[in-house]
């Protein structure tokens, strides 16, 4: 695995539906027009509410008038009580800017300011528009420079004028019918009986004839305290609607902020969580270092093939705990800032050497990376990553490769050897044999021609073991108790066992699984091993055979003897064909157990140390330790168990 420079981006935008841009402004739209027709809403409430408090003052104000008019008429009070006075009166009140009464053509009948009484305020047209009845009515009307707010209707004080005609003998009332209401006296300001006269007695017509229409009064007030009042109300509205959209736009924001935040949070958890678990399954070994050079993380597969765990290791210098390989490596990414992946022995702390693809990088920030500091640092180094990648296996199968080559190369071989060799050796044995027996019986002759026949005997086996281990493996394979097996070939090396002064020895784990295999050839491939311990101890030991099975489930058959060892560099290539560390010997033997226990999907290999406890296997290769011979079998499945 190549790893180049790693950037990390503050600013990256995080996937997932989260809130454009466009759907803040439509909401704020939305919310705009409802806070708006809200306002509007208000802002006609407020209208129509002073209209009608004016409409209400105004019928008010035409009631008292009305009450003081007929009050007058029926008590025949004073002059104080005359309808001018009244009318004057009324128009003293603040905001109130003219009371009239006039008759139906528009002529002032009664007014607040006198010397308007007898004009002609309104045409019939304007008469027809303002249709006076008996209901209140308002208009706004302009007086001089001023807004009026005018409330008007027919003026009846007496509430029915017939009822006035049955107190005062029917019909014979007329303007002498209220002297103290009309009054002798001019009103201030007027003299004699002029218009004003003239005008109270034509209003005290329409009182007392039944015939002629009711006058109308009219009150007008002033509008500007109202307009005033109403539009510090508009404006306090306005800044009451600014404020609570502002509110309702911060408020939407904040939930869209709240909700992206919720997201983001849970995106990070799925993030790391994913993240976790990526490095938790990653098949390579993976090693941090923060930026300050200490030991940050290691996942599980870092931790097997370094032999350390992170707890042990967390917050300290590599160079003192970690391999000579791994500082080199980061090392090298202080210098390159990156590292292509490089095949190195890593030698643990126990002493073996594991090969390993070490490749790195420097993990940068987008804050001016590359650029140095003033205490020396790099700014924007996060820290930095190197990756481990066990390369055992891949070492195994380039040996096997290999190996698969020779063996194709003897295949090649092993069909013109079996025809070219075997018929000359046939004859040379023929000629052995029949001048053997011309010679005398002790002679030196017929000794050699013994010693030619036993020669032509190995190298024909030599031919069959080559023909054996090029050819495919045609197996007959029954479910077999390998425990029984096994006991069967320990008593067939009991006499050669005995006359060598080996000790054999047969541990067998409780409940082992039955193994598809061919008893003979797998019978073969254990006694080759059992005869190459033997072998390996002229003086006598002890060869002992325990069978179990590991963590996977699988058969194991541990072969232990306490020879004089393999050295490292013979323990890579004793399944060589024709490799032998022996004097004589073909160099097929181990071959063919390997070829055996292959074809029965299982594997064999050799470590130093007799039958020791894995971890406690001795690595460094000296001799005089044994070796001890470990085969894997998959067990059968249950149907196929006898």
């Amino acid at each position: 695995m190549e790893l180049n420079a790693m950037k990390l981006h503050r600013e990256q935008r995080l996937p997932g539906p989260f809130a454009s841009p466009w759907l803040v402004i439509g909401g704020a739209v939305i919310l705009g027009v409802i806070i708006l027709a809200m306002t509007l809403r208000n802002l006609d409430r407020d209208g129509k509410q002073m209209a009608r408090i004016l409409e209400e003052k105004g019928a008010a104000l035409i009631k008292a008038l009305e009450a003081g008019a007929r009050t007058g008429m029926r008590h025949r009070l004073g002059t104080e009580m005359r309808m001018q006075v009244l009318v004057e009166e009324m128009a003293a009140q603040p905001d109130i800017l003219f009371i009239m009464v006039t008759d139906h053509a528009g002529r002032v009948l009664a007014h607040s300011e006198p010397d308007k009484q007898g004009a002609v305020v309104f045409s019939p047209e304007d008469m027809s528009q303002l249709q006076p009845d008996e209901a209140v009515s308002w208009r706004i009307m302009a007086k001089e420079n001023t807004r009026a707010f005018v409330v008007y209707r027919r003026f009846t004080p007496l509430q029915g004028r017939e009822s006035l005609r049955g107190r005062n003998g029917g019909n014979r009332h007329g303007d002498d019918a209220f002297p103290d209401l009309l009054g002798d006296a001019p009103l201030p300001g007027q003299g004699g009986m002029g218009p004003m006269r003239n005008a109270q007695r034509g209003l005290m017509s329409f009182f007392t004839s039944p015939d002629s229409p009711p006058p109308v009064i009219y009150v007008g007030m002033d509008v500007t305290p109202f307009e005033q009042a109403r539009a510090d109300d508009r404006r306090h509205t306005i800044v009451m609607a600014a404020i609570l959209l502002l509110l309702g736009f911060a408020g939407f924001t904040s939930l869209i902020w709240a909700q992206n935040v919720r997201r983001s949070r849970r995106m990070l958890k799925d993030s790391q969580a994913f993240s976790a678990e990526i490095i938790a399954s990653l098949p390579d070994g993976l090693v941090l270092v923060d930026a300050t050079g200490r030991i940050a993380f290691l996942n599980d597969k870092a931790e097997g093939l370094l032999g350390v765990t992170l707890d042990s290791v967390r917050g300290k210098r590599p160079q003192d705990v970690l391999p000579a390989a791994v500082t080199g490596a980061l090392a090298a990414l202080n210098t390159h800032g990156r590292l292509h992946e490089t095949e190195a022995e890593c030698r643990l702390a126990g002493g073996s050497d594991v090969p390993v693809g070490i490749s790195g990088a420097r993990v940068l920030t987008d804050d001016a990376p590359g650029e140095t500091a003033r205490n020396g640092s790099m700014v924007g180094h996060v820290g930095d990553i190197i990756i481990l990648r066990d390369l055992s296996e891949v070492r195994r199968l380039q040996q096997e490769v290999r190996r698969k080559e020779k063996l194709a190369a003897i295949g090649s071989l092993a069909a013109g050897v079996a025809h070219e060799i075997r018929n000359p050796l046939s004859s040379i044995k023929g000629y052995a044999t029949y001048f053997g027996t011309r010679f005398p019986e002790d002679s030196e002759d017929r000794a050699a021609a013994g010693i030619l026949v036993q020669e032509v005997d190995r190298l024909n086996r030599v031919i069959t073991d080559l023909i054996g281990l090029a050819r495919p493996s045609d197996l007959n394979r029954v479910p077999t108790d390998v425990a029984g097996l096994a006991n069967h070939c320990l008593r067939l090396l009991g006499p050669d066992a005995a006359a060598q002064g080996v000790s054999l020895s047969l541990e067998n784990a409780p409940h082992l699984p039955f193994v598809n295999l061919d008893p003979d050839r797998f019978a073969q491939a254990l006694l080759n091993v059992c005869l190459n311990g033997m072998e390996a101890m002229p003086d006598g030991g002890s060869l002992s055979l325990r069978i179990d099975t590991d963590e996977a489930g699988m058969l194991r058959v541990r072969v232990s003897d306490t020879g004089h060892g393999i050295s490292p560099e013979a323990r890579d290539r004793i399944f060589d064909p024709y490799f032998t560390t022996k004097s004589q010997g073909t160099g097929l033997g181990l071959a063919i157990v390997h070829k055996i226990v292959e074809a029965h999907g299982g594997t064999v290999h050799a470590a130093p140390g007799p039958q020791q406890p894995q971890g406690e296997v001795p690595a460094d290769g000296t001799e005089g330790r044994g070796t001890t011979f470990t085969i894997l079998l998959p067990p059968a499945q249950p149907e196929t168990t006898p």
